[in-house]
């Protein structure tokens, strides 16, 4: 299975849609079958709870859902094992 890095696009490391990830803005890599695939994984694996949001506020999309705020690209330079993420910062 494809590895793949997800990295937050340099403009877009202040963008509002951080606010729906439960990990903030850093490189990570993990396994999937494809771009969208990585890209769901990572989103299920850090969605943030609604709790705390005032009703007519619009609840921000998730960042690793966005092309526009993460790239996301084959990338073998990690070895990550299948089921987990391989953050930046050396954290699983």
């Amino acid at each position: 299975m494809p590895i793949y890095k997800l990295k937050p696009i340099e403009d877009a490391a202040h963008h509002d849609a951080w606010r729906a990830s439960g990990l903030g803005p850093m490189a990570v890599w993990v396994r999937a079958d494809d771009p969208d695939d990585a890209r769901q994984k990572m989103q299920l694996a850090t969605v943030v709870g609604i709790e705390g949001y005032e009703a007519e506020k619009l609840l921000p999309h998730s960042p690793w859902l966005n092309s526009s705020v993460v790239s996301c690209d084959e990338d073998y330079t990690q070895d990550v094992p299948a089921g987990v993420a391989l953050l930046g910062n050396g954290k699983t």
